[in-house]
């Protein structure tokens, strides 16, 4: 009864003390926790918000490959038909990965994105379809208003992703102020991409056609380029990229360079030549190859920025996660040294003995035992743990020896791989249906003439460097043992003969390229192999019959001269196996 009221009022205390010291800590631990959840949450909208403009951009660049396909002969080019296809796989994997709703707190409803989705991707479907229509039409009936307005189908599509985009700022901003302006400049970053590429794409149809521009497509183009360089305007002398000036000033130098400077006077020549005639400098495909190239620097400047904001609030929230540790951290020591004074009376008045019947429980199961070193310090308790300690050591010392016991009855001595004992073992696991695999026999060929010349020290060389290629050669799911005196067995958890069977040829190709040195006589050999090859199935209904197999097709790579592999089951092979079936198996009967 005293001994529970002692420790009943150990462990009040600590309780108290442990209930004071969370209080004080609160105060810190409390707003430490908000900023925490704040910075998280920052970070995974603005990574949800570059994965959103990248998706606007892919989207957009498959209008490049889209016109290309417009302007030439339907079928006339392998190339840019596969080009066409990978942009549009691109963009619907980027639309796919938008499925997933955002994991942060949000201002909008789901239903208003995922709305925004189903039009974009119906929109995509419409322009596609339009564009397909066009490329299927040949070259010189197309007409410049059909071209355009594939064009102008593919450029709703990013409007429709607008509003994607809005759904996506709106969203992240309403709680988080913070953000509004990342936001809002890489999307300013991405719309200058995408104008830069709609500005050649307005004026892509009466090029691809060889016909002069309409006042709508100068329309559309000029209100383009007017939009690029009011961008241009609200993005000079902005530090787009926070702590690198020098990045941001040649970033936007780079853009008034190429795009502004090559890109961009090309769309206005062409358009001063489509004001004219129809005879154009360029045709649609070299505006397409010359054009594209000068939006690299906007896509690298969108890159860079997105990669910025990133790490800007990765770095926050891992500024917040560290003293969210500390705090926490700390708390938890002072709370373990605070129980720390009660376990240490437990761990003297009752822990001992209750520990040492868990022990001995333990080693009678055979289940592993706890660390005693600490508990034996008890005084007490010292005679009784340094009896378990030796114990214990007696019993790892006799489970090693098991192992040892174990591991030689199933390891071939002289090569170190698995023997045939181990190997029939593996083969003849229990298991519903059996696996499906493939065994190949391997034979060295002329061994007993290796021995003979050489001595059986060079043979044993032989064999361990045999051995060691195959190991070497094998996965991890595949098993490589020796089966007879110079025969090996590997067998491949797979059910595909073709491949097991360029598998083995790789085998005796390497092998035969192989040249072994025995290191006490200095002599240099090279040996050739023969492997059958069969496929079946492991366990007691199937493995005889692969073994069997398996030994028919060495027998047949035997026949047909040595140095090759033979599969079992081949057409090419099904003469020899059955003129020698009878008598092969009257010799294996006869060595039985």
């Amino acid at each position: 009864m005293n001994r529970i009221t002692l420790e009943g009022k150990l462990l009040f205390a600590t309780v108290i003390v442990a209930f004071l010291t969370l209080i004080l800590t609160a105060s810190a631990l409390i707003p430490t926790y908000a900023s925490y959840r704040s910075t998280q949450d920052n970070l995974l909208a603005v990574e949800r918000f570059r994965q959103v403009l990248e998706a606007a951009s892919r989207i957009s660049a498959e209008r490049g490959p889209a016109n290309d396909i417009m302007a030439i002969e339907p079928g006339s080019s392998a190339p840019a038909t596969q080009r066409l296809t990978v942009f549009r796989r691109i963009s619907d994997l980027s639309l796919d990965a938008l499925d997933e709703p955002p994991h942060v707190g949000l201002a909008s409803s789901l239903s208003d994105l995922k709305t925004a989705l189903a039009e974009t991707r119906a929109q995509l479907v419409r322009a596609r379809a339009a564009v397909d229509r066009v490329a299927a039409t040949p070259l010189a009936e197309r007409q410049p208003g059909d071209v355009q307005n594939a064009i102008g189908e593919m450029i709703g599509v990013i409007e429709n992703f607008q509003h994607v985009v809005d759904w996506h700022v709106a969203a992240f901003t309403g709680g988080h102020s913070e953000l509004t302006a990342p936001f809002l400049t890489g999307r300013m970053i991405s719309d200058m991409r995408e104008y830069g590429g709609r500005a050649a794409s307005q004026i892509m149809g009466p090029i691809a056609t060889r016909q002069p521009l309409r006042d709508s497509h100068i329309t559309d183009a000029s209100r383009t380029i007017g939009r690029l360089m009011e961008l241009r305007r609200l993005m000079q002398g902005q530090k787009i990229v926070s702590d690198h000036d020098a990045l941001s000033a040649r970033l936007m130098k780079d853009i008034d360079t190429i795009f502004f400077g090559s890109g961009l006077e090309l769309v206005k020549k062409l358009i001063a030549q489509g004001k004219i005639s129809g005879d154009y400098s360029v045709s649609a495909v070299e505006l397409t190859h010359d054009f594209v190239p000068t939006l690299q620097p906007l896509e690298r400047l969108r890159a860079v920025f997105l990669d910025d904001v990133v790490k800007r609030y990765r770095s926050q929230h891992g500024a917040a996660s560290y003293r969210l540790a500390v705090i926490g951290v700390v708390t938890a020591c002072a709370l373990a040294v605070l129980f720390a004074l009660f376990r240490s009376i437990r761990l003297h008045m009752l822990n001992p003995l209750l520990t040492a019947r868990r022990q001995i429980i333990a080693l009678a199961d055979g289940s592993p035992m706890g660390d005693l070193e600490a508990i034996s310090k008890a005084p007490e308790m010292r005679s009784l743990f340094e009896a378990l300690e030796l114990l214990r050591g007696k019993l790892d010392e006799r489970a090693e020896y098991e192992a040892r016991l174990k591991m030689q009855a199933e390891k071939d001595g002289l090569t170190g791989v698995w023997n045939r004992r181990a190997l029939e073992g593996f083969g003849n696991a229990p298991g519903e249906g059996g696996e499906d695999v493939c065994l190949m026999l391997v034979d060295i060929d002329h061994f007993k003439a290796v021995n003979d010349t050489y001595g059986h020290l060079t043979g044993d060389t032989v064999l361990i460097e045999i051995a060691s290629l195959l190991q070497g050669a094998m996965r991890a799911t595949d098993i490589v043992a020796r089966y007879g005196g110079e025969e090996f067995a590997v067998l491949v958890s797979t059910s595909d003969l073709a491949a097991s069977l360029d598998f083995a040829e790789e085998l005796r190709r390497r092998i035969e390229a192989h040249v072994i040195r025995d290191a006490e006589t200095g002599i240099d050999l090279s040996v050739t192999v023969s492997i059958g090859v069969a496929s079946g199935t492991c366990g007691a209904g199937g493995w005889r019959q692969l073994i069997a197999a398996a030994d028919e097709a060495l027998y047949c790579a035997k026949k047909k001269g040595r140095n090759r592999s033979c599969v079992f089951g081949d057409e090419a092979d099904r003469d020899i196996v059955e003129n020698a079936l009878v008598p092969f198996r009257a010799r294996r009967s006869a060595s039985l």
